[in-house]
């Protein structure tokens, strides 16, 4: 990966550190303007107030003052699968390894679904969706893993900013989970705009991340 992100992306930065990341296994969005499911709400100021309100089995996954901050942009880019949290000279980015061998059509079929206006047009919308994803389940089992086929993937900043806007990264633990060697590690991203956002990383991810890089 890292080698990739030096010749596709870098344009003349330096990596510093460069980690595997996700989204948390469960996730709940303290952002003014946003439920807790991280989708735009008039009641804004309601989930607001419940901030640092943590339900048992569910953590607060990104907190902000508004729905553009830093790190909502930054928790909504490891939505998909194969992204890697990376920290250059100049920038904070997320990189995607997208699957050029799966096909586009079913996240069409949502979309249109999705935008259908009669209750009989979204069933058959969501009929198609459905027949698609099943197809392209099938297909997926008998393709290798992506990482078996370098030809198949096409690297994509998903998100970036500036180096002055990131504030910190820190280590941090679930509460009343263990953790074992050779599990999962979190992170968490603090930003310059008040902004904070919990990742889920690996523990090589999180040395690179949480030690020095200057």
């Amino acid at each position: 990966m890292g080698a990739r992100a030096t010749s596709e992306w870098l344009r003349g930065d330096v990596i510093h550190a460069l980690a595997s990341a996700t989204e948390l296994d469960r996730e709940v969005y303290r952002v003014r303007g946003l439920d807790e499911d991280g989708h735009p709400t008039g009641a804004g100021e309601k989930a607001f107030g419940a901030l640092f309100a943590e339900s048992a089995g569910e953590y607060v996954a990104v907190r902000g003052d508004r729905p553009d901050c830093a790190a909502v942009g930054l928790y909504r880019a490891l939505s998909s699968e194969h992204t890697w949290l990376v920290l250059t000279s100049h920038r904070l980015a997320v990189l995607r390894l997208r699957d050029l061998a799966r096909g586009g059509e079913s996240d069409e079929l949502l979309a249109q679904a999705k935008d259908e206006r009669s209750l009989g047009g979204a069933l058959r919308g969501l009929g198609k969706f459905v027949k698609a994803s099943a197809t392209e389940f099938a297909k997926s089992v008998r393709r290798p893993p992506l990482v078996e086929r370098p030809a198949d993937a096409v690297l994509e900043p998903v998100f970036e900013v500036g180096r002055e806007a990131l504030a910190g990264i820190e280590k941090w633990k679930q509460p009343l989970v263990p953790q074992f060697k050779g599990g999962p590690r979190w992170l968490q991203v603090h930003f310059r705009d008040n902004s904070w956002a919990r990742v889920q990383t690996d523990e090589p991810g999180q040395q690179a991340l949480t030690g020095p890089t200057d």
